[in-house]
């Protein structure tokens, strides 16, 4: 007698999705994480295209040149946010730093569209100077943390807040 046995049984189903269940349970937790770094990276990646075109745009001749510039870059002793630095308006720094990024102006909304990470609506990105050759400029961005998630207790001005530790830098 021959029989035709082609295809699973109900049991060997039934094992084959608790398995993949066990997987996917293992494996989301790991994948969030992920997906939540790479979020915060991408907005580090954005903070640094800033903090380039800052430096660059602060050691400029031509922007050095123009009186008001030179006293935004004078300034930035107190902590400022990125969107202050377009006044007053037509100063050769704000010019030279969105040529460099390539954007029509600093306001927030232009970057805030750009961030990644989960960010409340009112964050900012602040400047200081904070001295030395190797990183003269702090920057950060508000109601974030380096981990990707919303936090509006750590939306410190300073550069001396705790807060900053923790934002995104």
């Amino acid at each position: 007698m021959k029989t035709n046995n082609k295809g699973f049984s109900l049991v060997e189903l039934i094992i084959v999705i608790a398995i993949m269940a066990i997987l996917v349970g293992i494996m989301a937790p790991q994948l969030l994480r992920y997906v939540e770094k790479s979020r915060v990276t991408a907005d580090e990646e954005l903070l640094n295209a800033i903090y380039s075109a800052v430096v660059y745009a602060s050691y400029d001749p031509i922007v050095l040149d123009d009186p008001n510039a030179k006293a935004i870059i004078d300034s930035l002793v107190t902590p400022r946010t990125l969107e202050s630095i377009m006044t007053p308006a037509g100063n050769a720094y704000a010019a030279e730093v969105m040529d460099t990024l390539g954007w029509s102006d600093l306001n927030q909304a232009t970057y805030e569209a750009m961030l990644e990470s989960a960010h409340e609506s009112n964050c900012e990105i602040w400047i200081a100077y904070q001295g030395g050759v190797q990183n003269p400029i702090a920057m950060w961005i508000t109601t974030t943390d380096s981990r990707g998630k919303r936090d509006t207790s750590h939306s410190g001005t300073s550069v001396d807040d705790i807060g900053i530790n923790i934002c995104i830098k």
